[in-house]
């Protein structure tokens, strides 16, 4: 009997150490597995506009899922589905030369890796009948889910800022 517990005792300490040694790896792949999958909703997010270089309608189906909101700086500009969405697309694709210039990107991932929100800001340069334009400083911020093993925006919104404060508060 007291070898029986002797060995137990001498065997605990090993399995509990390596339970750790288990339970620390798969904490580390688990973290892994959602770095990489916050890389791919970067690189995703990063060619989001790709369509609108590319002045391409099918490229634009594919990106927005048949029930995304798109939520534009123009007032009218709130869309839902895919329906509601492609004449917007459509009439924009007849802008010229598009360049986004993407900063201060923020990517927060849900804890499968299958769905990310995310921040940025971005300058627009284009031109319309020739003419050149500029927008600065648009604030973009989105959702997109991974439907069918592909990433969509499944919502999407642009705002310019305005100057000043529109509702008056303190600062506290």
């Amino acid at each position: 009997e007291k070898q029986k517990y002797d060995i137990m005792m001498r065997i605990y300490p090993f399995l509990f150490v390596l339970s750790l040694l288990f339970s620390c790896d798969l904490n580390k792949s688990g973290s892994n597995d959602i770095d990489a999958a916050k890389e791919d909703a970067r690189k995703y997010i990063e060619s989001q506009f790709d369509f609108f270089v590319n002045s391409s309608l099918d490229e634009a189906k594919n990106t927005f899922s048949d029930d995304a909101v798109l939520i534009g700086t123009d007032e009218a500009e709130y869309y839902t589905g895919w329906d509601e969405i492609k004449p917007s697309i459509v009439g924009q694709l007849s802008i010229e030369d598009p360049k986004f210039s993407p900063r201060d990107l923020n990517i927060f991932m849900s804890a499968g890796g299958d769905m990310a929100s995310y921040t940025q800001k971005l300058d627009f340069t284009f031109s319309v009948a020739g003419e050149p334009g500029e927008i600065k400083d648009v604030r973009n911020s989105g959702v997109i889910k991974k439907v069918d093993g592909e990433w969509k925006i499944i919502q999407i919104h642009w705002s310019m800022g305005v100057k000043g404060q529109v509702v008056e508060y303190e600062m506290k």
